[in-house]
């Protein structure tokens, strides 16, 4: 049935996938204010082609880790393309032309792009964190991510400024590209004027710039007091993650005409059985009398407790009985080593040997188990290892599919877990942007607001409800490196006009109106991208894209309205030993004073 389902589900994302790709390039022709407004469409299709190419080169497996991998790759390079396209066209002018823009290109180089690129190492570290899942899909989510990005950083910065210079006419005239764009220009501006110049839209835009200046304005005089409201509300949201559910009923999640999931619940009506727990012994020699004793009241009592007796069969019972070692001595056991040896040298090899091995030092107890939730499967194989109390020198596991699965899906829905993930994610950006930045405030203040991001996306996916699954559990380092992404270009944008000499509201004004607004625009463009995915008739790519909108635009909205409040506040911020080295200078200066008028 896995194997159907990911195949279904790799179908599925390639339709939904071209869907999002011409909803995303809807979004940017209308939000991004460029003139080639869909190149960063064409940067993340490349840099998603070169990725999964790289993947079929080196022979790995197309699983539902890697088919989910392309959505989040495809925003996340969009918003790089963006970053660096709007800082060349900001740099070069309106109008410019090739040698402009070949200056421009040249000025971000050394100025932008490594703040993007510092951005974009944050992130992937934010991701890495995946690696350390003891789920082998969940890993392989997370390390082809951080190769992805890397890949779309690399594509932004080649093909992305290729195009803006190739592109753009080297002098006065029009070329070719010009006239296209001439020719597209009526319909892009008739589709602006739908979007943008309707009673709505400038009531939106007028009462938004407002909402913007007063926020920007509460930020500069109560910066305690926004960070304090938005720390209350993300610990709500943290204690509220613990209660979301994780929809763990593979048989919900799958579509309800998969032809796997119609003969699985074929072969469970006509068996009563849907899969096979299976119990492996091992021991010095399987002829010890002690060790077929308690495998068979092992095995007895464990089928009483879930509902199987011989008289009224699996009809209703969770656990039934399959064949197993102590079913070659039927219900009157053995009594000596040598009856226990003579049975087994009576039984023909191809029939044991699917109980015992050769050397008779391990075998097997089989259970069959019913379809059900992994959260329920994971409770009924606690309890059978609670009842395995095997006698000296005997070692018993228990092994098989159900229980690879229950046991995964517990590693990954377990709250605390995530929680935990959560707080190594944030260490780990925070790493990487103490060694990038190498300034423990320039690292810090930009991650108040991606700390306060996990809470509050925690909070409205449980107050909406929509459930967590095997693929959407991992998206909570979502949150992490997309708030970092947004979180550093913005405040690396503050401190530079900050150093250009503006007042801290100038400062915060210029940021939200350049690099501000790339970041929206990319933002709205990947967030319009998931959405697609929510018209999906698979109710895990459904439940995926539902979880990615709420968390990207949390993220984007939580950023933009906490950040300024967390740079204002961090200018007034010194940590310890930067007060005893401003101290310890002021000292200084006061003692060369005080021997001037004596010299």
């Amino acid at each position: 049935m896995l194997s159907d389902l990911t195949t279904r589900v790799s179908d599925a994302i390639v339709v939904l996938l071209l869907a999002s790709l011409l909803v995303m390039g809807l979004v940017l022709a209308l939000v991004f204010p460029a003139r080639l407004r869909l190149a960063p469409l064409l940067v993340a299709i490349a840099s998603v082609a070169v990725t999964f190419g790289a993947l079929s080169l080196i022979g790995a497996s197309l699983t539902m880790a890697s088919v989910g991998v392309a959505p989040v790759l495809i925003g996340l390079a969009v918003d790089y393309a963006i970053q660096l396209q709007s800082r060349i066209e900001e740099r070069a002018g309106p109008g410019a032309r090739r040698p402009a823009v070949v200056q421009a290109v040249a000025h971000v180089a050394r100025a932008g792009a490594p703040t993007v690129a510092v951005a974009a190492a944050a992130t992937a570290a934010g991701f890495l964190v995946l690696a350390l899942s003891p789920v082998p899909m969940v890993r392989g989510f997370g390390v082809l991510l951080v190769v992805g990005i890397g890949l779309a950083l690399a594509t932004a910065l080649t093909l992305g400024t290729a195009l803006l210079v190739g592109l753009t006419p080297r002098g006065a005239g029009r070329g070719r590209t010009a006239a296209v764009g001439g020719a597209l220009a009526p319909a892009l501006r008739g589709a602006g004027d739908l979007v943008r110049r309707n009673p709505l839209a400038r009531a939106v835009t007028r009462h938004g710039g407002a909402l913007r200046g007063r926020a920007l304005g509460v930020a500069l005089r109560r910066p305690d007091r926004v960070l304090a409201a938005g720390l209350a509300i993300a610990a709500i949201g943290w204690v509220a993650d613990t209660q979301t559910q994780v929809e763990s009923d593979v048989t919900k999640l799958v579509p309800q005409d998969l032809q796997a999931l119609s003969d699985l619940q074929a072969l469970q009506r006509s068996t009563d059985v849907g899969g096979q727990i299976d119990v492996v012994v091992r021991a010095g020699s399987l002829t010890d009398p002690k060790v077929i004793a308690w495998m068979t009241r092992y095995q007895a009592a464990i089928l009483k407790r879930y509902g199987y007796s011989s008289a009224r069969g699996c009809g209703r019972a969770e656990l039934c009985p399959a064949f197993s070692l102590p079913d070659l001595f039927g219900t009157g056991g053995a009594r000596s080593t040598a009856q226990i040896t003579a049975l087994l040298d009576a039984v023909p090899a191809y029939f044991s040997q699917g109980v015992i091995t050769a050397d008779r030092r391990t075998a097997t107890m089989a259970f069959g188990i019913k379809l059900m939730s992994l959260e329920r499967e994971k409770r009924v194989l606690d309890t059978m290892r609670a009842a395995l109390h095997p006698p000296p020198g005997v070692d018993a596991q228990l092994a098989g599919l159900p229980v690879l699965a229950a046991d995964a899906n517990a590693a990954v829905a377990s709250p605390w877990r995530r929680l935990v993930s959560l707080a190594v994610g944030l260490l780990a950006v925070a790493a990487v942007l103490l060694l990038a930045l190498r300034s423990r405030r320039r690292a810090l203040v930009p991650l108040l607001p991606i700390v306060l991001a996990t809470g509050w996306s925690a909070l409205v996916l449980f107050a909406i409800r929509v459930p967590l699954n095997p693929m959407s559990v991992t998206l909570g380092a979502l949150v992490v490196a997309i708030s970092t992404e947004f979180s550093v270009l913005l405040s690396e944008r503050y401190r530079a006009e900050r150093a250009a000499g503006h007042a801290p509201e100038a400062a915060l004004q210029r940021t939200y109106r350049s690099t501000g607004a790339a970041v929206l625009a990319s933002g709205i463009t990947a967030v319009a991208g998931f959405a697609v995915l929510t018209v999906s008739d698979i109710r895990m790519l459904r439940d995926f894209g539902a979880v990615t909108v709420v968390d990207l635009s949390v993220s984007l909205l939580g950023v933009l309205l906490v950040l300024p409040s967390a740079l204002v506040l961090g200018e007034t911020w010194r940590p310890a030993g930067a007060a005893r080295a401003i101290g310890a200078r002021a000292a200084r200066r006061r003692r060369r004073a005080a021997r001037a008028p004596a010299a």
